[in-house]
């Protein structure tokens, strides 16, 4: 009988061939699945960004009131080197302005006592009364343009400035702008003619002139004119001044929230009826009887 030998397959040890299968496609997202998802991230997006921008809000107050602390710190060094004689406002929103106004103005004779510069401008603040260089729309004079062409010798033209500072000074605690209600009064221009400096509000927080307010380039407001309409009205009168609400609540509004510097150096994160209530009762009088409404 002949014996039939069948050779083993080359490279397989005689062991039978095992055929290669292609791997199994891991599962994919049903429709419905996806759908899950996508729902799951725009609950949490909806959830997380109003908290961010909450976030955000307080951290540019947080550094504002730092500014405004800052500012009332250099004040009390200028103080000390002043015999206690207040800096003064010069940069006036209905008239034009002199040279020698502008170089008395508070942003210029402040600043030596803060390093020999100033944060003048409040996070968040958009005004477009700001140069073109700074993000506004104005071509006037920065402050740092005057101070240069007068250290060079030269005149700018003053009639023509940009927004200097988000900040300005409450006009009672002034000696140019101090109001004339009564010409038997001297002007409350220095430490001790002011009954209670922690309740007597000094720096505020100027309008930013997006309704064409002319306070908005000034670096003091009128706060013996808040008046006018009636004490009721004081809020809406006092909006054309100040940003009432520069770190929220209502436009115009006792309840506008804004930073404020006070004359013994704190600053405070408050709304407006806390600082005014009407003539004989507000913080901005050092003669008035400090008031919350």
């Amino acid at each position: 009988m002949t014996s039939h030998h069948h050779p083993a397959r080359a490279g397989t040890g005689g062991t039978p061939r095992r055929v290669a299968t292609a791997p199994r496609p891991a599962p994919a997202f049903t429709l419905i699945e996806l759908l899950v998802v996508i729902a799951i991230v725009a609950i949490l997006i909806a959830i997380l960004l109003p908290s961010l921008g909450s976030a955000r809000r307080s951290a540019r107050t947080t550094k504002c009131l730092s500014q405004v602390r800052q500012l009332e710190l250099a004040h009390q060094l200028y103080l000390d080197a002043n015999k206690e004689v207040f800096i003064d406002a010069c940069l006036h929103h209905d008239e034009a302005v002199t040279l020698d106004d502008v170089k008395r103005a508070w942003p210029i004779s402040l600043s030596a006592y803060n390093g020999g510069s100033l944060l003048l401008r409040s996070p968040g603040d958009d005004s477009p009364m700001w140069a073109a260089s700074q993000g506004g729309q104005s071509d006037g004079l920065t402050l740092d343009q005057l101070v240069s062409a007068v250290n060079d010798g030269l005149h700018p033209d003053t009639d023509h400035l940009a927004r200097w500072t988000s900040y300005g000074l409450n006009n009672w605690t002034t000696r140019s702008v101090t109001p004339n209600l009564d010409p038997r009064r001297e002007p409350y221009d220095r430490m001790a003619k002011i009954p209670n400096p922690g309740s007597t509000v000094h720096f505020l927080m100027m309008n930013r002139g997006h309704e064409g307010s002319e306070f908005a380039k000034a670096d003091h407001v009128h706060a013996d004119e808040w008046r006018e309409h009636g004490d009721e009205q004081s809020p809406s009168v006092a909006g054309d001044h100040m940003e009432l609400n520069a770190h929220g609540g209502p436009a115009r509004s006792w309840e506008s929230i804004a930073n404020y510097g006070f004359l013994d150096g704190h600053a405070v994160t408050t709304r407006f009826g806390e600082v005014y209530s009407d003539t004989l009762h507000n913080k901005f009088d050092p003669g008035a009887s400090p008031y919350k409404k």
